[in-house]
């Protein structure tokens, strides 16, 4: 995320408080911590829980504005701290990494039934989050934006020095068996496979998303 547009902003409304009405102030503060955090996050809800009781509990329309700018002031100062100490692109990494590991433990018990049809699941929940790790790497550590080729966000992974070393071969050789996982080529694809892309995944995961 570009977080600066953002930043520029929330400074601009706390360095002019004086022609900024107690509306705007909200309304951006709003803005933010659903950008930050999303729609259902807990910020979001006790910033707008803030706001209600500020509204109900205020003796005159003057009195709520001022309070309510001075709430939305503080929401927007620590939005930026968090921003600017690196809080918030660490939670997102350790949810991505939570939802990553969820999914890799799926595919390791479902491998566990050691059947053909138990190997092909495995096989495309494991290739979904080798995909997945990849891209969400390459957004997130080597500045990727949109949604180009996979090999595109490898090749953009290892020029910023996120994949090292031997890393870079073990994700290239991935790509044949993503491919084949997703396209259901079950012939093309081996438990070993699986179980080798697995451990790769895991060893990302603890490298970068934890």
């Amino acid at each position: 995320m570009n977080s600066e547009p953002l930043l520029k902003r929330a400074r601009e409304l706390l360095n002019h408080t004086i022609g900024a009405s107690a509306s705007e102030q909200v309304q951006f503060a709003t803005s933010m911590l659903t950008t930050l955090h999303g729609a259902q996050s807990t910020q979001l809800k006790a910033f707008l829980d803030g706001c209600a009781a500020i509204s109900k509990n205020s003796t005159g329309a003057g009195n709520a504005a001022a309070h309510l700018h001075r709430h939305a002031q503080g929401a927007i100062t620590n939005a930026i701290a968090e921003v600017e100490a690196g809080l918030i692109v660490n939670l997102r990494a350790q949810v991505a990494g939570e939802i990553l590991s969820e999914l890799v433990g799926l595919g390791k018990e479902t491998l566990e039934a050691d059947t053909e049809s138990a190997k092909n699941v495995a096989a495309v929940l494991i290739a979904a989050a080798f995909e997945d790790l990849m891209r969400r790497m390459g957004s997130e550590l080597a500045g990727v934006v949109g949604r180009p080729k996979l090999e595109d966000v490898l090749t953009a992974l290892k020029n910023a020095g996120v994949l090292k070393g031997g890393e870079v071969g073990t994700a290239q050789s991935y790509l044949k068996f993503r491919n084949d996982s997703l396209h259901a080529d079950w012939a093309k694809v081996q438990k070993s496979q699986v179980q080798s892309c697995t451990a790769f995944i895991e060893a990302l995961l603890v490298k970068h998303f934890s």
